[in-house]
């Protein structure tokens, strides 16, 4: 039995129209503008997802050209790490040459990934971080009553308050962002070092406290922030 197909009308564009019949001709059975309306609609279907990444003829010379002088730079630099970059390159030329596009999704999962940083969880992670800092200055500043202080009315999280990172298994996207703004981009050195997991999950919590902290940050200009102000950050569930 033939497959179930469902009538569907369009209109194009005159240069749309022309490209397609560019397009069609160059095929070796030069399909017809339905057909090839349905082969186009299947390619572009096919790269959106996860499996289907490809390039155009014009990006697998662009990516030739390129890897071409990575490997002319690796035999020029040698060195203990050549053979495994040279591995890459030849993994990159045989993906080319087989159209076997889907090798470099297999083999390079830290680079042909689909996920780009929601940029709510960049400015929650920035909120955090400002937070923090100004806690943690505020503290090291207190004398030693005000510090016994806290550490009375806020039982486990007075004493020593510290910003203890995110969540690693359940909130990825934080934990990375964090990283990446201490680490690479050199940001909120204060937190530099530190593994940043706190093993349990922290961002409802932080949302909570930053948005208490914004009124308080308000009015940090020339000072830093007392004691009740902490006391009141770090009471928050």
């Amino acid at each position: 039995m033939a497959p179930k197909t469902e009538r569907l009308e369009m209109r194009l564009d005159a240069d749309t129209i022309e490209r397609m019949d560019a397009w069609r001709t160059e095929q070796d059975d030069v399909p017809s503008r339905s057909e090839a309306v349905r082969r186009l609609l299947e390619v572009g279907l096919e790269a959106n997802t996860k499996e289907g990444f490809r390039l155009s003829k014009s990006e697998r010379l662009m990516t030739w050209m390129l890897s071409e002088i990575m490997k002319n730079q690796i035999e020029a630099r040698g060195g203990k790490d050549a053979k495994h970059d040279m591995e890459s390159v030849r993994l990159i030329q045989q993906s080319l040459y087989g159209g076997h596009f889907w090798a470099l999704i297999w083999e390079m999962t830290g680079v042909m990934h689909d996920h780009v940083d929601n940029p709510k969880a960049v400015r929650t992670v920035v909120d955090t971080l400002d937070m923090w800092q100004f806690i943690e200055r505020a503290y090291a500043g207190f004398d030693d009553a005000e510090k016994k202080r806290i550490e009375t009315e806020v039982p486990y999280r007075g004493k020593h308050p510290k910003f203890i990172g995110f969540d690693g298994n359940n909130e990825g996207e934080y934990y990375s962002i964090a990283r990446f703004l201490i680490e690479e981009l050199n940001r909120f050195q204060d937190f530099k070092g530190r593994s940043l997991n706190s093993h349990s999950p922290q961002v409802g919590r932080y949302q909570r406290m930053a948005a208490a902290f914004d009124p308080i940050r308000a009015k940090l200009v020339g000072r830093e922030m007392t004691s009740d102000e902490v006391i009141e950050l770090l009471k928050i569930d």
